[in-house]
């Protein structure tokens, strides 16, 4: 069930019919937004494709107000399995798959994100940063570690089953 706020101009959209977009949500800008099957966006999610299109695959969660932007004029894409929690901002065309970004995250236009990351709560990535696959970032001075173990998407997959039920 689709409940988001659309403008008039988003009829190029290809918006998987699995995809919930709640109440509140915005996709909006000047260009085509893809989504993949099986992804939410919670309310006050913003997805802006002011200056090219947004490609984001499946299994995807954008909770409460997360923001994605696109101001480049080459298409942005994100992966799949990723978690976008409350408040993380998006700029980057880069973003790989299985990645955690945690409340208050962002991540610039510029920088790019690997697989099998985890950006650490109010961790900006700056422009020409580049976060390689299994690290995660965290503290104020952005500090790296390997991650060890593949993330266990049982948290997610659980997320993208029972949030339909729960919101609607």
């Amino acid at each position: 069930k689709k409940v988001a706020v659309m403008a008039d101009n988003r009829k190029d959209d290809k918006v998987d019919k699995s995809v919930l977009i709640t109440r509140r949500s915005m996709l909006e800008g000047d260009f085509p937004i893809e989504i993949g099957p099986n992804t939410i966006l919670h309310p006050e999610c913003r997805i802006y494709a002011n200056k090219g299109p947004i490609k984001i695959g499946s299994n995807n969660l954008f909770e409460e107000q997360s923001v994605v932007v696109n101001n480049t004029d080459q298409t942005m894409v994100i992966g799949d399995f990723n978690t976008i929690e409350v408040g993380a901002r998006i700029k980057s065309i880069s973003i790989g798959s299985r990645n955690v970004f945690e409340c208050k995250s962002s991540v610039a236009l510029g920088a790019a994100v690997g697989n099998d990351c985890v950006i650490g709560a109010a961790v900006a990535i700056c422009s020409g940063d580049k976060v390689e696959d299994n690290t995660i970032v965290y503290g104020s001075d952005r500090e790296r570690r390997p991650i060890k173990t593949k993330r266990n998407l049982a948290d997610i997959k659980c997320a993208l089953t029972a949030l339909p039920k729960l919101l609607f």
